[in-house]
């Protein structure tokens, strides 16, 4: 009788219900288990982020595409224990191309290989990352992998394809521009923040004294001068002259609080520029940061700028000068504009007494460019040869002894990016650090009430009304 009624119980309605239930559920599971397990195969990502923060650069894949040698990129840490963030995007360069192979080192487990990726005296920590290939490699420190905020301290944008990317290039064989600092002016110090980008940007950087080595040598892709004090010597200019007119690259940056310098300012009107030696105070005040001294100039539209412009990075340039395009120039000049006040500016003469920020008599009418790139091409005919020589002015300085262009990641981005310009590598323009942005959700009031709605009277009537109708099908069974 109780076997009967057990069979009996198999045959119910109940039991044939429950029974497709319980299958139809298995069956989801195993759906979404199987789906799951087909996306993780997948290589293929979508970056919604806002600012594109895990995708990489058409550069970065451009330099990819042109790999000759295998790359491993090595993660200092355990075996799936760094940062998702950092894990994310350097799959995106396994899964691009196959000449890329992501690796792990685990200092704890392995000294031995982490010592052979050791150099300069440098400890691979946790979180670093070693791009490797054959016997060259380059260590890129975990703390370079964020950019921080000069004033918080806090992370600021992310630099992992621009370090990455770099180092990829430099590995591959890629030469490293040689940069040469004047020194013997009173130059100002570029200071550990900017140099160390320098050299993460595959840059070598030399001093260089004009009076003891009488000569700018012929390895120098770029002459950087810093803002000095002091003016040339005759015999410098000359040599200044010389290195120029041969196609040589130079980018000046000049102190707007120093007085005139002649032979810098004869140098600067050979080639259709000229300092106003005169401090500017904006007057709109969406065009200045806190202080009307302290501007956000307009990005013109240049190769250099356009990186900066299209993700609308604002660049804080405390204290500076306007650099005037003559009207009377040679023809083989081309000048154009990198940085623009506003039309609401004026320049205040340095031997002035006034402390007002009103614009007053004597005072110089906006607006002004503060930064201009000058493209000379010259053809020699006793040489019987064309040379191009490309020289940048700001009319600001980089220094860690005061406030500078520099105080937000734009100014470093757009120094950077004038250099690597100069020395025609387009694909380090483009590949800058994404800025790291919490966009905060804005809830209308209308909205809010919305939610209420929904959350307090449709969501538990909804529950209520579905509760009813399997109550009363399940009556029936």
């Amino acid at each position: 009788m109780k076997k009967q009624n057990i069979r009996s119980a198999f045959k119910t309605s109940k039991f044939k219900y429950g029974g497709y239930a319980t299958l139809l559920t298995i069956i989801v599971i195993a759906i979404l288990i199987a789906i799951n397990l087909v996306v993780d195969m997948v290589p293929f990502r979508l970056d919604l982020t806002k600012n594109k923060v895990y995708s990489l650069s058409e550069q970065t894949y451009n330099i990819l595409d042109n790999l000759e040698e295998d790359i491993t990129i090595y993660t200092i840490n355990e075996v799936n224990a760094s940062s998702s963030v950092v894990d994310e995007i350097l799959l995106r360069y396994k899964n691009y191309s196959n000449k890329i192979t992501i690796d792990y080192i685990d200092p704890d487990r392995d000294p031995a290989k982490a010592q052979a990726y050791t150099k300069d005296n440098q400890t691979l920590q946790k979180g670093d990352i070693v791009v490797a290939s054959g016997e060259k490699f380059q260590i890129i420190k975990s703390y370079n992998l964020l950019n921080y905020s000069s004033s918080t301290y806090s992370p600021e944008s992310l630099a992992v394809e621009q370090r990455v990317t770099s180092a990829i290039m430099f590995v591959s064989g890629a030469e490293a521009p040689v940069i040469y600092v004047l020194e013997g002016h009173g130059e100002m110090d570029l200071g550990y923040n900017v140099t160390n980008k320098m050299e993460l940007e595959n840059f070598t950087i030399n001093s260089l004294n004009l009076v003891t080595t009488k000569e700018i040598p012929e390895d120098a892709d770029v002459l950087l001068i810093n803002g000095p004090s002091k003016d040339l010597l005759e015999e410098e200019e000359k040599l200044i002259r010389d290195y120029l007119s041969e196609g040589g690259n130079a980018v000046f940056l000049m102190d707007p609080l120093v007085g005139e310098l002649e032979l810098f300012s004869s140098l600067f009107k050979s080639y259709g520029v000229s300092e106003q030696k005169a401090y500017i105070i904006e007057r709109d005040q969406a065009s200045y940061y806190t202080n009307p001294m302290y501007l956000l100039p307009k990005y013109q539209e240049h190769d250099i700028t356009d990186p900066l412009n299209k993700v609308d990075t604002p660049l804080i340039v405390p204290i500076a000068q306007g650099i005037e395009i003559l009207d009377a120039k040679r023809n083989t000049l081309t000048i154009e504009p990198l940085l623009s006040t506003s039309s609401q500016a004026f320049a205040r003469p340095l031997d002035s007494t006034s402390s007002s920020t009103e614009k007053e008599d004597g005072d110089i009418d906006g607006p002004f460019d503060i930064g201009v790139v000058i493209v000379d091409k010259v053809y020699d005919l006793v040489a019987n040869e064309s040379f191009t020589s490309q020289i940048i002015v700001f009319g600001h300085v980089i220094s860690s002894q005061r406030a500078n262009f520099t105080q937000t990641d734009a100014g470093i981005d757009l120094f950077l990016n004038s250099l690597n310009w100069l020395v025609d590598r387009e694909q380090s323009i483009t590949i800058r650090p994404k800025l790291i942005q919490e966009t905060p959700l804005k809830v209308t009031q209308a909205i809010f009430n919305l939610y209420g709605i929904i959350s307090v009277i449709i969501v538990p009537l909804g529950a209520l009304a579905l509760g009813i109708v399997v109550w009363l099908r399940r009556r029936h069974l």
